[in-house]
């Protein structure tokens, strides 16, 4: 737990010297005079935990976000103790569309935007409104986009803030346009026009709580347009600690839940390329040493990735030519895509295009054929993959990791745990798969093989080790998940280490000293010990302590050395 230590020695044991040459020989004359350690739980040390969640926010999500959202109750009921130092942010896995090598993409017009018009659009063009960031952006009089519709509008937070924790930005879905042009987002289970009349919904309740008797879900109830911007918690940052004057009471962890549930919601309307570990860089980049910064000294970090495909972070040019795009560097399995399609659909340049032959393609240029996978005798065959000459070596964001938290702790070792929910399993890659197949195909979109273990994310888990966990996104219940990641948590603030290593708990006297000076006793069976380690295994214990309690431990140790 990284507690002060005071040491009390010296003078008992000295009286007991003099005892002994005077009266002859004591029982136990001969064991080694107790040690005393006493463990002070400083609040602002000891139970300060930063747990940043970097979630997919692509169009397949909704089913595992929700699952979040339920899990979470129990989660927060739990671990989240108001006493606890607490801090939890929200990013997505297409954060590092802030990146200034996407600026170029962002102002670019789409094609064949110029003069089209929405027919969605126009069917509700009484009451649609211009943004403040673009008053001609549709002729209100037409439903066309007379001056062309660019990429950046589709998604209007991305940009050089979108890597900032910021109200507005993430706390809650991302805002995005909509519009035929994101099928998803339109006409899958987000129901974008539902949440785009403002008239008819405002705010966060819904998203919470939906009507369930009136058709209402949470997938179409927790969604932010650029019409209806109301989905968000107002915190980017959530800390369990209430503010001077507010009781940490049922009622502000209530709150903590709520908070969580609308920051979790991500959204599924966000870039399909997901690039989790470029992310978390993109947000150390561009946010910590900020007035929102989140990572903070002496703090024990967790960094959970949610996503049901592989990373694919990748380099991005200095200088990109004029095409760059986040689609850039990708290769597409043509074979497969037209097995799942037709061939008319995949090489047409109006279709998906996966050709190398077709000019101006979307795929193909790259290359047409992914490497396969196999997972537990399970082989398959992902739609589009990186050019893995372009990819981001795992091992290299592992050191930017590290050195970033050893140089936050003035050059301590890199106290952080990776949590990996993703697909693990042939059965969880094959049923998500199928799921994605079905939802491709009800919004008349090219059904593709996405669904992907996330290979590097494990990696990285698997390189930081200090308790990583890996876990499955196709899990029913989240509620055995978070669990895990909570106890992750506990363990690391459980531990003591003491001066010399005790003879037994059998020698070992081990109080809770609360500030109004009463002591609680904490019996053997609530700790193990392991050389010079004392760990409370009780978690209600651990999650009981508070600012002002210490823990004292008096032991008999093996040997003076």
């Amino acid at each position: 737990m990284n507690m002060k230590i005071f040491i009390s020695t010296g003078i008992m044991a000295g009286a007991l010297a003099m005892m002994s040459a005077c009266t002859g020989q004591l029982p136990g004359s001969f064991r080694l005079a107790q040690v005393e350690q006493t463990f002070s739980a400083q609040l602002e040390v000891n139970t300060k935990i930063d747990l940043l969640w970097v979630v997919d926010n692509s169009a397949s999500m909704d089913i595992s976000q929700q699952k979040l959202r339920s899990g979470f109750s129990a989660f927060a009921n739990k671990y989240m103790q108001p006493t606890w130092d607490i801090r939890i942010a929200v990013i997505t896995t297409d954060m590092y569309m802030a990146g200034s090598g996407f600026s170029g993409y962002l102002g670019r017009t789409i094609p064949s935007t110029t003069g089209w018009k929405s027919n969605y659009i126009y069917s509700r063009i009484g009451t649609f409104v211009n943004p403040a960031w673009n008053p001609s952006l549709v002729n209100l009089a037409t439903g066309r986009f007379d001056g062309g519709l660019k990429y950046g509008e589709l998604i209007p937070l991305w940009g050089p803030d979108y890597a900032r924790l910021l109200a507005g930005y993430h706390d809650g879905p991302i805002t995005a346009l909509c519009v035929e042009l994101m099928p998803y987002f339109l006409s899958g289970v987000t129901s974008c026009q539902i949440r785009d009349n403002q008239a008819a919904y405002s705010g966060t309740s819904h998203c919470l709580s939906p009507d369930t008797d009136a058709g209402e879900t949470s997938a179409s109830q927790c969604v932010n347009t650029v019409q209806n911007d109301t989905v968000r918690s107002g915190k980017a940052i959530i800390s369990t600690m209430p503010p001077a004057g507010t009781a940490g009471d049922s009622a502000w962890k209530q709150q903590l839940i709520n908070d969580f549930m609308i920051n979790a919601t991500t959204g599924s309307a966000g870039q399909g390329s997901e690039r989790g570990l470029s992310s978390v860089l993109q947000l150390i980049s561009d946010n910590e040493g900020t007035a929102t910064s989140f990572f903070r000294a002496g703090s024990a970090r967790g960094i959970i990735f949610v996503t049901d495909e592989d990373d694919q972070s990748m380099t991005v040019p200095a200088e990109p030519d004029d095409d760059f795009k986040p689609q850039s560097y990708y290769k597409c399995d043509q074979a497969s895509l037209v097995g799942l399609n037709g061939a008319d659909e995949i090489t047409g340049i109006n279709g998906y295009c996966c050709s190398e032959e077709a000019n101006n393609c979307t795929y193909g240029s790259e290359g047409t054929s992914c490497p396969s996978k196999t997972v537990d005798g399970y082989t398959y065959t992902p739609s589009l993959c990186p050019r893995d000459d372009k990819l981001i070596v795992v091992s290299s964001v592992k050191e930017q990791l590290d050195a970033f938290f050893s140089a936050l702790d003035d050059g301590g070792s890199a106290n952080y745990f990776v949590a990996s929910i993703v697909p693990l399993t042939a059965v969880a890659i094959q049923d998500m798969q199928t799921a994605r197949t079905a939802g491709d195909a009800a919004v008349g979109a090219i059904k593709t093989h996405a669904v992907d273990r996330g290979d590097r994310y494990l990696e990285l888990g698997a390189l930081v080790g200090n308790g990583s966990l890996q876990l499955d996104i196709s899990a029913s219940d989240y509620s055995p998940i978070l669990d895990e990641i909570g106890r992750a948590i506990i363990a690391k603030k459980s531990t003591f280490t003491l001066a010399r290593a005790p003879t037994s708990s059998e020698d070992m006297l081990v109080n809770v000293i609360h500030a109004n000076g009463t002591i609680e006793w904490i019996p053997s069976t609530k700790y193990a010990i392991s050389g010079k380690t004392l760990v409370i295994t009780d978690t209600d214990l651990v999650l009981s302590f508070a600012a002002t309690d210490k823990v004292s431990i008096n032991y008999q140790p093996k040997s003076v050395n």
